[in-house]
């Protein structure tokens, strides 16, 4: 087993100037994290904002179509990233603009152009959602795909 001795002087200030440094020391590594999260956002946001369709994208999404429709289910989420990446925080979303999509920046837009080129003329829909609601602010956006069966 280890030292009984405490690390600090046995007496109320030795105890205070230990526990002020265990304090600057904790308060030093949320920092150091929070710095390293925001520079892994900025990474992420970075390559969403770069990342193209890509040259099979139907084929994976006729996969994921089939799938879902034998579940017996009418919509799948097809991509999900946070609302501050939208000109607008997702604003338009929230409020239910018809012209959410405006809005869209990088791989978001060219996605939705990929659905109207692609997707829209077959029948299909996209229904935009906030996900969450971190401390009361749209959190991340959630974007549907969805289709209606002869039953609707």
């Amino acid at each position: 087993m280890g030292s009984d001795k405490p690390g600090f002087a046995f007496d109320a200030a030795g105890i205070r100037a230990w526990m002020d440094r265990q304090r600057a020391e904790r308060e030093a590594e949320l920092r150091e994290a929070a710095r390293q999260r925001r520079q892994e956002q900025r990474a992420l946001h970075r390559a969403f904002r770069e990342r193209q369709v890509p040259p099979d994208a139907l084929e994976r999404l006729q996969t994921l179509v089939r799938r879902t429709a034998q579940r017996g289910e009418r919509e799948v989420l097809v991509l999900r990233f946070p609302s501050d990446w939208m000109h607008d925080s997702g604003r338009s979303i929230t409020s239910g603009q018809p012209d959410w999509h405006d809005k869209l920046d990088g791989f978001a837009a060219r996605a939705y152009e990929f659905y109207r080129r692609e997707l829209q003329p077959r029948g299909f829909d996209l229904r935009p959602v906030i996900m969450d609601y971190p401390d009361g602010k749209p959190g991340d956006v959630g974007i549907y795909l969805s289709w209606k069966t002869a039953t609707d």
